[in-house]
């Protein structure tokens, strides 16, 4: 039976680089046995062995082919079977919204917060490279795709001092960084669809290809 890294990374679609750190994250995901097989048989990965469970609830999951060009279809109304220049990776919220690798027009391969629209609006670049992400992933929210609790670092449970252990352990050690305690210590501005102001160039780029 194929792993959860060796089917995620089967799904990627030509023309976007998969960062080793990310790539890193699913190996890690499949060497601590935090996957499971959901309903629709579908192989899904977490940070931890229980989900929901504490820290960050992330679904690890990379988009089929198909599934992949209906989503560009759905947001931008490009055709079905053109080559995607996104990659959904991982469902961040309960409402739908989504984290993926984007090829940007300059050909770097960046980490991009979609939201829902139905519930998170936040449409912004998920930190300046892909270790950024895991540290974003690693602080401790809930869900990453409210950024209206990213000024304050989350609380833990009760009986836990630490959130996302052993994943931060992983992070720090594996990337000789720290995990910060808020997120916009890393994404400082982080913006919202319809945000004129903004110089995120993730969400510029959605309100041009959407308006």
């Amino acid at each position: 039976m194929a792993s959860f890294a060796e089917v995620t990374l089967s799904r990627v679609p030509a023309g976007i680089d998969v960062p080793e750190p990310l790539r890193m994250l699913f190996e890690w995901v499949d060497a601590h046995g935090f996957t499971s097989t959901g309903r629709d048989g579908e192989l899904y990965g977490s940070l931890s062995a229980e989900w929901p469970g504490p820290g960050t609830n992330l679904l690890l999951r990379g988009y089929r082919p198909g599934e992949t060009a209906d989503y560009v279809a759905a947001w931008f109304g490009s055709a079905r079977g053109e080559s995607p220049t996104l990659w959904p990776f991982c469902r961040t919220g309960a409402d739908g919204s989504v984290a993926a690798l984007w090829r940007a027009p300059d050909s770097a391969t960046r980490i991009v917060h979609l939201g829902s629209g139905s519930g998170s609006l936040l449409t912004c670049v998920l930190g300046d490279d892909a270790v950024d992400f895991l540290r974003l992933i690693g602080i401790g929210y809930d869900e990453i795709c409210w950024s209206e609790d990213w000024s304050n670092p989350p609380v833990p449970e009760p009986d836990r001092s630490v959130l996302n252990e052993p994943y931060r352990t992983w992070v720090e050690s594996t990337f000789d960084v720290t995990i910060p305690r808020t997120a916009v210590e890393i994404v400082p501005d982080p913006a919202e669809m319809g945000d004129d102001g903004t110089a995120d160039t993730w969400c510029r780029w959605v309100d041009a290809a959407t308006s």
